[in-house]
């Protein structure tokens, strides 16, 4: 959609001129995920497939000068200095704008992936600045726009950006008009409760008391952690919401007995922001993570030694034990021999006869264990083949499905652990190698 139109009000354009979207995250309230989702939106973006073997490079700008979350969250601990956002703006000085790499700072379910494009940070306010919402107030509205759109523009040439992701303050100020009304996509994140839908309408139009030529239509609504759904989905259509994220500790339970509760709980969540990035992007692969990429390696490794599944050690017991099955056949019809041996001549000893009635039952029992092993042995090797076979989007698809399918991954899981790894076949999936920029 954006990759064959001029970026609707940002135009911004890296050292390739290709077009840039730049992406606002705003709220209606604090504390409704706005920032984690904005983080995560980025760090996601820089694992796409990119352009001629280089993967994005995303510029995220943290516009919350009060809370500044993504500056405490990436920028801390960084010994060296740099210039703010809001210094460049209160001094009105787009030539000192600059960004930091926070690449090292990127974490994912899917583990610390080596090929991945750069993360870079514009800061948002020195701790120790004073009276930030007076030197907001006292730049024209104007000038406050093309201010903060020639700083994003001079840092995507200058790092050469693939993506912007601004993290805007909660509520309505300059600033967050600023970015929703540049940015091509303008996301209000809220919760499914009634303060957010009822601002759904009316925050927009603060922001045309600023800047008239913010769109409306364009604002794309998202209902983070979202525990009941039939009230999201009764007012969904009502308000026209975009898409939800759901609470993941509602869809994985504690009480599943899962070995990793957390980490299966957050590549979940970020493949639901995956599929937010395909709806918003659409026309723009380029900037869309593919599944192995957000699967991570531990489990395109899991993937790869299944595909070897008869070579774990509970496979290869079963396989013996189905053996039982025609011992327990060989008993059976010995034992019915003993019996109709005792019948037919009735002068052999009476414990004949016991002992075939023992080993017809012990033959059935052997046979039942047998005929068990390699049912189950068989059921193993059918999930092994169906997740070899379907890849990494079988492995969402059992995630997202229920109880029993997240059971089958910790047991398959399980079972890969105990794959040895040497003398592997050649990767069946495996992550793109590109390097980043």
């Amino acid at each position: 959609m954006l990759e064959h139109q001029e970026i609707a009000m940002g135009g911004m354009r890296n050292q390739q001129g290709q077009a840039v979207p730049v992406v606002a995250f705003y709220s209606v309230q604090g504390g409704v995920g706005k920032t984690t989702l904005a983080r995560k939106f980025a760090e996601l973006v820089t694992v796409a497939p990119g352009r001629d073997g280089h993967k994005p490079n995303v510029l995220l700008v943290d516009l919350d000068v009060e809370a500044q979350g993504l500056t405490f969250r990436l920028a801390r601990g960084l010994s060296q200095t740099f210039r703010t956002v809001h210094e460049v703006m209160a001094q009105r000085n787009v030539t000192a704008a600059q960004a930091i790499t926070v690449t090292g700072a990127v974490s994912l379910a899917s583990g610390n992936p080596q090929h991945r494009g750069h993360l870079y940070l514009m800061p948002a306010a020195p701790p120790e600045a004073k009276g930030l919402f007076d030197t907001i107030a006292s730049i024209p509205k104007d000038e406050l726009f093309t201010l903060l759109q020639d700083t994003i523009r001079d840092l995507v040439r200058q790092y050469d950006i693939s993506c912007v992701i601004v993290d805007c303050a909660p509520g309505a100020n300059p600033y967050t008009a600023a970015a929703a009304t540049l940015a091509d996509i303008p996301l209000l994140i809220g919760r499914n409760e009634l303060t957010t839908y009822e601002q759904v309408r009316v925050l927009p139009e603060r922001f045309r008391e600023w800047y008239g030529q913010f769109q409306p239509a364009r604002q794309r609504v998202i209902i983070n952690a979202v525990s009941v759904k039939e009230l999201y989905e009764s007012r969904a259509g009502e308000y026209a919401v975009f898409d939800f994220i759901p609470l993941t500790s509602d869809v994985i339970h504690e009480t599943e007995g899962l070995s990793r509760t957390g980490s299966l709980r957050m590549l979940l969540f970020e493949k639901y922001i995956v599929d937010i990035i395909r709806q918003l992007f659409v026309g723009m692969g380029h900037l869309i993570p593919e599944s192995p990429e957000v699967l991570g390696q531990e489990w395109i490794e899991v993937l790869n030694r299944l595909s070897r599944c008869e070579e774990a050690p509970r496979i290869r017991w079963l396989r013996r034990l189905r053996l039982l099955f025609w011992v327990g056949a060989a008993l059976v019809v010995m034992g019915v021999a003993l019996l109709g041996a005792h019948q037919m001549f009735r002068d052999l000893p009476a414990a004949l006869s016991n002992l075939g009635i023992a080993g017809a039952i012990a033959g059935v029992v052997l046979s039942a264990a047998g005929w068990y092993a390699e049912g189950q042995r068989q059921s193993i090797l059918r999930t092994a083949k169906e997740l070899v076979f379907g890849g990494p989007d079988e492995v969402f698809r059992k995630l997202m499905e229920g109880v029993s399918h997240r059971r089958q991954l910790d047991e398959m899981k399980k079972l890969a652990d105990t794959i040895p790894a040497e003398g592997k076949c050649p990767q069946v999936f495996a992550p793109r190698g590109a390097g980043g920029k």
